[in-house]
């Protein structure tokens, strides 16, 4: 079983954070806000976030168009996942198709009874934890 997993949505100016330290359960943690363009400061808050949590695996979501062609995230998402595999080498980094998890993101929110609106700030997290629950669904531990 997969423990000690991070689950990580990149957006132009944002980085949504979820974890798993059992390979169970999921917890959406603050995402990071930065300058557009600004991955640097996305790496920086890892590098401190992994001084007091034990990560073996980064999933990493993979923005694609719905045919399944890369998009213009795409490109951008790839270069941060070679950034953070220079970073973290003894990390794995595995890549998750992302379509769709902002909208599944914002069903579960919605459903669970939060102002969607008022939830911008935490969207991206949620994102990160479909896309970890997706991986882990993979595996057969969910």
């Amino acid at each position: 079983m997969k423990k000690y997993l991070l689950g990580l949505d990149l957006g132009k100016g944002s980085l949504g954070i979820a974890i798993s330290r059992s390979g169970e359960f999921i917890t959406p943690l603050k995402e990071v806000r930065f300058p557009a363009g600004h991955y640097e400061n996305a790496i920086s808050h890892l590098k401190e976030l992994l001084m007091v949590e034990k990560i073996e695996t980064f999933v990493l979501g993979l923005p694609l168009f719905p045919s399944g062609d890369d998009c213009e995230m795409t490109p951008i998402v790839r270069k941060f996942a070679s950034k953070l595999q220079e970073e973290f080498p003894n990390i794995e980094l595995v890549f998750q198709d992302e379509r769709n998890t902002t909208v599944e993101a914002t069903t579960l929110l919605r459903e669970a009874g939060k102002n969607v609106k008022k939830a911008r700030t935490c969207i991206d997290s949620a994102a990160a934890a479909v896309i970890l629950s997706r991986y882990l669904e993979f595996l057969g531990q969910l």
